[in-house]
């Protein structure tokens, strides 16, 4: 492994050294890896989900999708470990891209020696090109995707909004969006792709593209055609729902069901504790004693259309890909940033969700819902805060055997992505040892790959994943987190929790008192790695900033 800790200039090498690579016999594959924002675990339709994903389902059954893959739990450090195959303090972005603390390894931004994926499959003969969402650097710092080895980018300005979104950075440049035909944010991304799709082929290589959607991250704006589809059908309320997730993930085959109580969480209020139906005319604010279960409804109809939305435009993109002869050796995989999302934005909007005008985020009971079957959300390091849907495919070069299979003894993870790229683009297996993860690609060719430990630390919760055995620590003021978004959360009991994943994925059986010696170990291991990536106790890192937990 890198030790960035000792020397940074390692990565320089260590990146020039992918450039000289065996020439392949057959044509390097395209690559898109797709990146959804804020969305829970079983939110899409082949993991267990009410919104409409026919696409992503199609891209799961002639592919393979993994129970057990791991996300960063918040936008910003996730980004920069796909981006760079690094842990996020090694990549400069340990937390947001705010500058905590005096290191470098909290600085808010990809440190400028570190190469991304941009970089490295331009280096291997691809065009490179970025759509979507960036969040690891601004103009100021110099870390726009075109300082970091795309070709051609387009990322928005400004506060996230899908109907008032007025300018872009494409290319570096600031532009005026472009909305004669689409006027949408999600849609204005699928044109954006198609269009590079098409520049790509004025190049005689293959090309990889970066395509970070903000679906379905607040406000919740959608098309009213799309959010139709959905009002109503979450008038059952979120204990039903949750119910009914629960046998369908298990149905699917991706984590078996129990008990529906076990997985009620008492501190996300009953449904039955708002009044029924609409019986308060129009939309009223959360905060509001009219909010009413039509009112909560039309806020899950929204989360579910701009899925829809989403997967709609994925669905043009393949179709473009087949129309352009390039789908069949297209490598597609899909992933998201961190698991549902239980901050209360706009809790005090009183305009429709959904239209222009509003600016909503779902909220904690919809958010539970959403990381079904699991506990916590972003910003946590329980499995409800970092586990996504990642689904592959390479209709070229998949295994017939592996065909809509799911793969549930590896774990993946973020650090994977880079791998698994450059492992397609044919750099020898030995050159990737050094790499923090691992190629992914054996596994959609059937073969073995190796078990390994996984670690996280972000706003102070900590967690590491060895073998079956996962241990994990809520940050000491997390309640404080859930306070201040509206909502009620016991402060922690003890500083480590230890769960058999195996057994337990949903973390409701402690075995830390059973098993001290477990624990120990596990804890020196997380402590080498701690300080190997440089990562700060979070108490440390935020003293005199405006941090205020």
């Amino acid at each position: 492994m890198i030790n960035l800790r000792k020397s940074i200039c390692f990565l320089i090498p260590l990146m020039i050294f992918f450039i000289a690579t065996d020439s392949a016999a057959q044509k390097k594959p395209n690559i898109i890896v797709v990146l959804a924002d804020d969305m829970g675990f079983s939110d899409i339709g082949c993991y267990g989900g009410e919104a409409k994903t026919p696409n992503l389902d199609a891209l799961a059954t002639e592919g393979m999708r993994f129970s057990q893959f791991y996300n960063g739990a918040r936008c910003c450090p996730t980004r920069a470990s796909l981006l760079t195959g690094l842990y996020a303090q090694q990549a400069g972005v340990g937390y947001m891209t705010g500058k905590l603390g005096a290191t470098e390894e909290y600085q808010g931004h990809i440190k400028n020696e570190v190469a991304t994926l941009g970089d490295l499959m331009k280096d291997q003969g691809y065009t490179t090109l970025h759509v979507g969402k960036w969040h690891v650097g601004n103009i100021k710092n110099k870390t726009m995707p075109k300082d970091k080895g795309f070709e051609r980018s387009w990322t928005t300005e400004g506060t996230v909004d899908y109907w008032n979104v007025t300018k872009a950075y494409e290319d570096g440049v600031s532009k005026t969006i472009d909305k004669s035909k689409s006027n949408f944010l999600t849609d204005i991304q699928g044109d954006k792709a198609i269009e590079y799709l098409d520049y790509s082929k004025t190049k005689d290589k293959p090309f990889f593209m970066y395509l970070a959607f903000n679906a379905s991250h607040w406000p919740l704006h959608a098309k009213e055609e799309d959010i139709a589809k959905y009002q109503g059908k979450f008038l059952k309320g979120w204990e039903v729902l949750k119910k009914e997730r629960i046998r369908k993930i298990d149905s699917i085959g991706l984590v078996k069901a129990i008990s529906d109580k076990k997985l009620i969480d008492a501190e996300v209020p009953k449904w039955a504790d708002y009044p029924a139906g609409d019986k308060f005319k129009g939309y009223n604010a959360v905060t509001s004693d009219k909010h009413d279960q039509a009112d909560w409804d039309r806020q899950m109809a929204v989360y579910a259309a701009q899925i829809d939305n989403m997967d709609q435009n994925l669905g043009r993109i393949i179709a473009h890909l087949k129309a352009i002869g390039e789908y069949e050796n297209t490598i597609i995989m899909y992933l998201q940033d961190n698991g549902a999302c239980a901050e209360s934005i706009g809790k005090n909007d009183e305009n429709l969700p959904g239209t222009a005008e509003s600016y909503i985020a779902y909220g904690l009971p919809w958010a539970n819902l959403s990381n079904t079957p699991f506990r916590m959300y972003k910003h946590f390091v329980h499995e409800g805060g970092i586990s996504t849907p990642f689904i592959i495919n390479w209709p070229a070069q998949m295994n017939k055997k592996m065909k809509g299979s799911i793969e549930k003894n590896i774990s993946g993870h973020l650090i994977d992505i880079v791998p698994t790229c450059l492992d397609a683009a044919g750099v020898a297996t030995a050159k990737l040892n050094s790499l923090e993860g691992i190629s992914l690609l054996p596994l959609a060719k059937g073969q073995d790959v190796k078990k390994r430990t996984l670690f996280w630390e972000h706003e102070g919760n900590r967690a590491i994943r060895e073998g079956d055995w996962k241990l994990v620590s809520r940050y000491v003021d997390d309640h404080r987190f859930f306070k201040s978004w509206g909502w009620t959360k016991a402060p922690r009991k003890k500083e480590w929790e230890l769960y058999n994943i195996a057994d337990d994925r949903w973390e409701l059986n402690d075995l830390s008192a059973q098993n001290p010696q477990k624990v120990n170990e596990m804890i020196k291991e997380y402590e080498q790695w701690f300080k190997r990536v440089g990562a700060i106790d979070r108490k440390e890192l935020i003293e005199g900033s405006k941090e205020k937990f």
